[in-house]
């Protein structure tokens, strides 16, 4: 499913990876643990074509990492982001048609996930009247929306 080749990164004169490898199978659940500063979130950023390695090779399914195969990935950054403004139904659909559905694809995966996590209450109701945790479920559930083959989620039990 995910080879990770020799990955390196350095930023300034600090290496956040150093030929770091790795294959992860399909099916499988990894966490990546270990101290602040130890390069989780760095790896994170470049398997999810956020940032680009200096050196070394991500493949997906045994194809280099490109815009075709990163929508295959599902990814709740450690820091969240939705706009406060906006109804929470409105925004998921917006996110999710970015994410490659189609406005009718998207409202009906939506709200079966909706029903099935018990906050249909919210479709209509402004992101910025949602506690924290709340948003982070609407945001797992964008991540979640286009069924990828790829989950990745950083810092997932985190609410600041």
């Amino acid at each position: 499913m995910i080879k990770i080749r020799n990955l390196s990164k350095k930023f300034k004169e600090t290496k956040a990876l150093d030929e770091v490898s790795y294959h992860i199978p399909k099916g499988r659940i990894l966490g990546f643990l270990g101290p602040n500063g130890a390069g989780k979130t760095t790896l994170i950023r470049i398997l999810t074509g956020i940032i680009i390695p200096d050196s070394g090779q991500v493949l997906i399914n045994g194809q280099d990492l490109n815009k075709r195969n990163k929508r295959k990935i599902g990814y709740l950054p450690e820091e969240r982001g939705l706009y406060k403004k906006m109804k929470v139904g409105e925004q998921a659909v917006y996110l999710a048609v970015f994410k490659g559905l189609t406005k009718q694809e998207a409202e009906k995966r939506l709200k079966q996930w909706f029903e099935k996590l018990d906050i249909s209450d919210w479709w209509d109701k402004q992101v910025d009247t949602l506690l924290k945790g709340m948003q982070q479920k609407i945001q797992f559930i964008i991540a979640a929306i286009h069924q990828p083959d790829v989950l990745i989620l950083d810092e997932p039990f985190r609410i600041k």
